[in-house]
């Protein structure tokens, strides 16, 4: 497993794709947080269409957690590049031809896919631990000109706040990780998978939970953007771990049983 690992590896880190997904998870943090900052509020804006930023105000922005807000809002984005790679890197196995040279080296069809995945949990992982030093370096640079109080940030509460913050996006991620990587197993086409995996979890299920009271508690998407929320008024963090462990056992399950069951032919 651990050489299957070490394979998939080799390939993510070319520098194209490397420093391009880095770079662009980067990006996005940065024009989150921005905009979490500028648009934050003396008070909650409860009415009027969604604005910019999620709804933050210098208030909760004031708080403990508040370094780290522009990371947790973006972590629908985060999955959406996490997905994508995910996919792509499974399907294109199939679509390349290298998947039959890969099981000659490792004929365990279980170590190979369990090490691949690895490789790419960790891959998406870094792209977080990258993303939280661009959000705490741009939160603290706008936060004296929108009139935030920094004071708690770096005390021992703000500091735990923090590390749970990334470890709950950074869980959340993994889990869009490996939805990205069953979509790719059981479709063997890059893009057939990633149009599903965009389509269902980024535009379906939007629509489902912005039209059906309660909905986002057994959507999949929602849950593990409610995971890296530390848990939404609609579900509870437990809830929300437990129903979104239910959907990754299940998808892992199928696509271990249709990876080792079907035949390469290509």
């Amino acid at each position: 497993m651990y050489g299957s690992f070490l394979a998939a590896w080799t390939k993510l880190r070319r520098p194209a794709l490397l420093w391009g997904t880095y770079a662009a998870t980067a990006a996005v943090t940065a024009l989150v947080t921005t905009l979490t900052f500028v648009f934050a509020d003396d008070a909650a804006v409860t009415d009027g269409p969604p604005r910019p930023g999620g709804g933050a105000t210098i208030e909760s922005l004031s708080q403990a957690s508040g370094l780290l807000a522009g990371l947790s809002s973006a972590v629908s984005l985060f999955g959406i590049i996490a997905l994508c790679v995910a996919a792509a890197a499974f399907a294109g196995e199939y679509t390349t031809g290298t998947l039959r040279n890969m099981l000659v080296r490792q004929p365990h069809r279980g170590r190979w896919l369990t090490g691949t995945w690895a490789a790419i949990v960790t891959f998406t992982v870094g792209s977080v631990l990258v993303a939280t030093v661009v959000a705490a370096g741009v939160a603290s640079a706008l936060a004296a000109g929108q009139g935030v109080d920094t004071s708690t940030w770096f005390t021992a509460d703000g500091l735990g706040d923090s590390l749970r913050t990334v470890g709950e996006v950074a869980l959340a991620t993994a889990g869009y990780a490996t939805l990205g990587s069953a979509l790719g197993v059981l479709l063997r086409a890059s893009i057939p998978a990633v149009a599903i995996g965009f389509g269902w979890l980024f535009l379906v299920e939007t629509i489902i939970s912005g039209t059906v009271d309660g909905s986002a508690r057994w959507l999949p998407g929602q849950l593990l953007s409610a995971i890296a929320s530390n848990g939404t008024a609609e579900v509870t963090l437990t809830a929300a771990l437990v129903t979104a462990a239910g959907y990754l056992l299940a998808s892992a399950g199928a696509a271990a049983t249709s990876f080792v069951r079907r035949d390469v032919t290509a």
